[in-house]
Formats: structure tokens, C-alpha cells, sequence
């Protein structure tokens, strides 16, 4: 009996210093099988894998960093496919049986695939693919690389692709050479300065190259995001990435990445600013901060958005214009309804977070005390916010006031100074104060804007389709239900003699909502 085997080559990965754009490279892999034997339908074919580093026993991508070298050995599983014709000449493909022990030599760099071939046709183009997850019934299966989860681990055992083609002629399968379909990179990410890493704190990253898209949900232990892409000339690539509170991009242009070739790749990431996000950072808990929208919560002409202005809001109901919103449930539509029945109004929560975008939602009832001030008391007690500082005033949260003719409350943001060459605010956290105790045109609240403050207007409230006591009371909605009654749920409610960050009311009644996103410092 005739028996030939495969035998593959390949030349150390060698990698070149990671820069800030820089990249690294290895040699192709290069494998050149001989004919092996065929009886019985059953091919056994070995194939012979040469490294310079072999020093590994699982069928891995190992990077070692100091050598500059990156190596591949075969593990117990590991499989191959073979894609060939029928003898009705209609396209199959055969997965080897997986390795045992016996089948990987001591050093791992080789190891013997048997293949049951159904009915081969004997004749025509055949193609081996490596590793056999990469393989359709008519060559590489690429839609594999569109979601990835960021490990050498992972590309290795499923998307490390290499491929040979040849021509079957007789009964023994062909030699062929076979070489890498992909370019492996790890990505280290840093912020714009180029000062601090923030991979390891990136939990989703997009590579877009222009005609294929790659979907990365994780990192490396080792430090690194890895991704495996299919070759490119010259191309231009856009980058995002995510740590599910912080967005960043980065674009790059004229990049080549070779077939077979490893690079390390470090990316300055811009933070993306979302102009519908204010930059001043609240406490809400002892463990959670969030920053707030630019305006209250709008929904007009069928679309959902904030007001451009925190001063803005509507006087007066309109069924296309929506800004006072029955306490949200699953039955009414986020709370767009103007009827008073309780059972309207039954049911789970649906946070309005979900009508924007990733990231928005509610503030809860607790949180709202823990930024205000549980009753408003000036003294925090062990539930409130002590981090808010206002020139000097301690454990500054709120002020009544009036901006551009607009009563309402400014609410301070954890880090404050305040602008020079305007009014120092007076009466910090006293519920009781009228909001012309503090009165801001447009020239001064800019200013405040920019130290980071925010402001809820007495937008007043909606019942059924009749909007009251805008300008005098202000009404927002928390995400918590009532404990006492299904009927009911909390919110904020204030005038110029009361601010309560706990009050109940009816889920019939149309309040105000501002929405908010987490943030880590």
C-alpha cells in the first residue's frame, strides 16, 4: 500500500517594535502536501508543520513578545476540511476526524488527518482549508470573521485560515501549497494623548475597512485586542471602540496588510463628544455617576429627541408634540396617552432611556435623593451627595433660580467653579427659596453651562390634554414605582417653597423627564 504525506513549512512570525502606527510582520505559511493514500473512500493524509518556535502543545497563536515570535502548534480536536466534487460533480465537503494524542507528534508540529470522502469524483479542483471552521462547501466561509471576540485563543482554533488548491487526476489527491488567507493584528489602544492605555477598559470595537466589517466583542488577557482580517491594499480604515460608557474613533489610511502576515498595531483613539450629552459629572450613588442630557425629553413629528436649550419645554399639549409623559409602562406607549383610568398605566416599567439610544435611561427614586438630598435637608446625612463643592461651600447640590425668564433649579455637578463675572449663587440648598433669588441671562448662564451646570425648568405638569402651573412647579419623573399603590410612582417635585426629590403621584399625570448616562472617571 502506498502511503505519502503532506509537508508544511512555515518561517518564524518575526515581529517588528510596536509604534504608535507601526507594524510587525511574519512569513507566509507555505505547505506542500504529497499525495496521500486513498482506499475505501478513506484518505489518510499527514501533514508536517515546521516552525522556528514551536514551543507550545495546544493549537494556538503563541506570542512570545521578547523573541519577537509568534508560533502554531496542533492540539487533541484540532480538524481540517476538504472541499471536492461528487461524481454527479456537485461540490462537498469532507472534515477530517479529530486529532488524538496519537495523531500529533511529541513536538506538536505535526499530525496525521484521516478524511471519509463520499463518492469523490476523483478529478477537478480540490481545496484543503485550515482550520476547518473556515471552511463552506465552496472554500473559505469569511462571514466567520465578521464577529470576533478579541483572543489569539479564539482566531487560532477557528479563524486562522490557510488554504491550498490543486487538481485531483488519478486516484491519490494532489500536492498542493498551501499558504494564509488572513493578516492577525493586536491592537493596543490609547486615549488621544498617547499617555494612558485604555484597552483593557474597551469592551467592543468596529474595523471597518470598506468592504468588510469586523465586529470585535472583547480583548486578550495578555493585554491586547486581536483581530483577524482579510488582506488589504492601501485602504483606508475607520476604527471605533466603546467601554460602554466612553465612545472613540480613529482613522487610518493607506494601510496594506498582507495574507499570512502578524502586525502590532497601536491607536491613538479620539473620544467621540455626543453633543446630546453635558459634560458635568453627578454623583447619584456611592459607587455611580452620570452626566445628563443637553434638554428635557421631547418626542415631535414622530421622532424622539432633547430640547437644544435646558430651559426649553412646551406650554401647551399638542398630539405631535410631547413633553410631558404619563409614567412609562409596557401599555402606553412611554407614557403618550391622556387618559386618567390607573389600568392604562399598569403594568412593567419601559424607560424612556430606550427611545435615544445606547447608555440613556432614568434616574431611580433613590438616586435622585442621593443627588439632591434626601428631603432636601441641607445636612446630607449618610445618603446624599457630599462631593458637590461650590466655591468653597461644601456639599453644594441646588439653588433655586431663574434662567433667561425661566423659573426652576440649577443642580451642581460633583467638581464646580464658579465663573467669574457672574452673581455667586445664594440659598444652596434650600428647598424653600424663590426662584427669583437667583436670576441668570443668556451672557451669564452660557458661562455656567460651561463650568457644567444643570438646569431643570418648572415645566409644570399635563392632565389629560390641559397643561398647568408651567413656570411655577416642576415635575420629573424617577423610574420607581410607588411601594404603597400600583397607581402611583416618584419623582421630583418642586416650586419656590417646597423641592422634594421623593414625591409620589398619580402615573396618569404628564411629567417632565431628563435623562442621564453612566460614567466612569
Amino acid at each position: 500500500m502506498k502511503t505519502t504525506k503532506y509537508f508544511l513549512s512555515m518561517a518564524a512570525l518575526a515581529l517588528v517594535g510596536a509604534t504608535f502606527t507601526g507594524c510587525s510582520s511574519d512569513d507566509n505559511i507555505t505547505d506542500q502536501p504529497q499525495q496521500p493514500e486513498t482506499k475505501n473512500n478513506v484518505v489518510t493524509q499527514t501533514t508536517t508543520v515546521g516552525f522556528d518556535d514551536a514551543t507550545g502543545t495546544t493549537r494556538a497563536l503563541d506570542i512570545n513578545y521578547t523573541a519577537k515570535t509568534l508560533t502554531k502548534t496542533f492540539a487533541v480536536g484540532d480538524q481540517i476540511a476538504l472541499n471536492y466534487r461528487n461524481t454527479s460533480s456537485q461540490p462537498a465537503k469532507a472534515v477530517s476526524k479529530p486529532l488524538t494524542a496519537s495523531d500529533i507528534s511529541a513536538d506538536g508540529k505535526s499530525a496525521t488527518f484521516t478524511f471519509e470522502l463520499t463518492d469523490p469524483r476523483k478529478s477537478g479542483t480540490v481545496t484543503y482549508i485550515y482550520p476547518a471552521a473556515m471552511a463552506s462547501e465552496n472554500g473559505y466561509n469569511w462571514d466567520n470573521l465578521n464577529t470576533q471576540d478579541g483572543t489569539l485563543a479564539s482566531i487560532a482554533s477557528n479563524l486562522d485560515g490557510a488554504r491550498g488548491v490543486g487538481i485531483w487526476s488519478g486516484d491519490a489527491l494532489p500536492s498542493v501549497t498551501m499558504t494564509n488567507g488572513v493578516a492577525i493584528i493586536a491592537y493596543t489602544l490609547k486615549d488621544e494623548t498617547g499617555a494612558n492605555d485604555i484597552t483593557s477598559t474597551i469592551t467592543g470595537m468596529t474595523i471597518s475597512d470598506g468592504s468588510h466589517t469586523y465586529n470585535i466583542t472583547g480583548k486578550d488577557a495578555d493585554g491586547h485586542i486581536y483581530a483577524a482580517i482579510w488582506p488589504t491594499d492601501n485602504a483606508n480604515i475607520e476604527y471605533t471602540a466603546t467601554d460602554g460608557t466612553k465612545n472613540y474613533t480613529k482613522s487610518v489610511t493607506g494601510k496594506t496588510y498582507e495574507t499570512g502576515q502578524f502586525y502590532q498595531v497601536g491607536l491613538r483613539m479620539t473620544e467621540v463628544v455626543d453633543p446630546n450629552q453635558l459634560s458635568g459629572i453627578f454623583s447619584v450613588s456611592s459607587t455611580k455617576k452620570v452626566k445628563f442630557s443637553k434638554g428635557n425629553l421631547r418626542y415631535a413629528s414622530g421622532t424622539w429627541s432633547f430640547f437644544d436649550n435646558q430651559y426649553d419645554y412646551y406650554t401647551s399639549y399638542s398630539e405631535d408634540a410631547w413633553d410631558k409623559f404619563g409614567w412609562s409602562t409596557s401599555a402606553t406607549t412611554y407614557g403618550m396617552n391622556t387618559s386618567t383610568s390607573s389600568s392604562t398605566y399598569s403594568g412593567d416599567f419601559v424607560d424612556w432611556g430606550a427611545t435615544i439610544g445606547t447608555g440613556w435611561r432614568t434616574l431611580t427614586s433613590a438616586e435622585w435623593q442621593w443627588m439632591l438630598g434626601p428631603s432636601s435637608s441641607p445636612d446630607p446625612g449618610t445618603n446624599c451627595r457630599t462631593s458637590s463643592t461650590v466655591n468653597g461651600t461644601a456639599n453644594a447640590r441646588f439653588a433655586k433660580a431663574t434662567v433667561k425668564g425661566k423659573p426652576g433649579i440649577i443642580i451642581f455637578p460633583d467638581t464646580y467653579t464658579h465663573p467669574d463675572g457672574v452673581t455667586f449663587p445664594s440659598s444652596i440648598n434650600t428647598a424653600n427659596a424663590a426662584f427669583t433669588v437667583n436670576s441668570y441671562g443668556a451672557t451669564a448662564w452660557s458661562k455656567m453651562i460651561t463650568a457644567s451646570c444643570v438646569f431643570l425648568p418648572a415645566a409644570g405638569r399635563r392632565s389629560q390634554a390641559s397643561v398647568d402651573n408651567a413656570g411655577s412647579y416642576g415635575y420629573y419623573w424617577s423610574s420607581s414605582p410607588g411601594t404603597s399603590s400600583v397607581d402611583y410612582a416618584y419623582g421630583v417635585l418642586f416650586n419656590s417653597g417646597y423641592l422634594g426629590p421623593a414625591g409620589g403621584s398619580n402615573r396618569s399625570y404628564g411629567f417632565s423627564v431628563r435623562l442621564v448616562r453612566e460614567v466612569t472617571e
